[in-house]
């Protein structure tokens, strides 16, 4: 297409700023940006799509700690507590970060959230246990409420083993050593450390059950702005 000037109607030049003829300002065009929506700008240095791992750590740290303390004193309200802990880690991960929330994210977040508590409840559980024991003097009371526990699993075992008739004596002899380990104190001492492990089992699934729970509800929401 070829350019003219507006007032003498003479040949210009692309990118002629004035009319060599007349010299009259012409209108110059930039045509080299197309123009279409642009996409909103992010912040250098955040992949959406990954874990920010110094976040979510502290995170869950954060949590970790009053959930560990609180499981360790509380019985019957200890699983509500744990999935509640998973659900509060991606909450409060998706408040402090830019990263995406999903299931996956946070069943990982949840299983940090229940190893870390497991552990603070473990080691205040045993230190509960040597205070019973050592300064409040209640070391006798304990071993005769473990030692009537294991001796009713130990009468149900055997009972159930005569239920099914006469055993090999290598089987009988089996069972009577197992008893007599149950009864002694290596026993009762394998006994705290089994339901140690398996309260730190439980508590590891039901975080990363509650944070999986979490995370799909939470991507289905839009993240609340926040305000200065």
């Amino acid at each position: 297409m070829d350019l003219t000037c507006y007032r003498c109607s003479n040949s210009l030049h692309e990118g002629d700023g004035f009319c060599p003829h007349c010299g009259a300002q012409q209108l110059v065009v930039d045509t080299s940006e197309t123009a279409g929506p642009q996409p909103p700008p992010q912040r250098l240095g955040i992949d959406p799509s990954r874990v920010q791992w110094r976040i979510a750590i502290t995170s869950a740290l954060l949590v970790a700690l009053p959930v560990g303390l609180l499981a360790a004193s509380v019985g019957r309200i200890r699983t509500i507590l744990v999935i509640a802990g998973g659900f509060a880690v991606i909450a409060l991960y998706r408040r402090r970060s830019e990263a995406l929330i999903d299931g996956l994210v946070g069943w990982r977040l949840g299983s940090i959230v229940g190893i870390a508590s497991s552990f603070v409840a473990t080691v205040t559980y045993g230190l509960q246990l040597v205070v019973a024991r050592y300064l409040l003097h209640q070391g006798p009371a304990m071993d005769r409420d473990f030692s009537a526990a294991a001796q009713m699993l130990v009468d149900i075992w055997i009972k159930t083993n005569a239920q099914q008739g006469p055993q090999p004596p290598e089987v009988t002899h089996f069972v009577q050593r197992v008893a007599s380990f149950m009864l002694s104190p290596d026993g009762h001492a394998a006994g705290q450390l089994l339901t140690a492990l398996v309260m730190s089992a439980g508590m590891i699934l039901f975080a990363a059950t509650g944070g999986a729970i979490a995370g799909r509800i939470l991507s289905a929401r839009p993240k609340p702005q926040q305000t200065l």
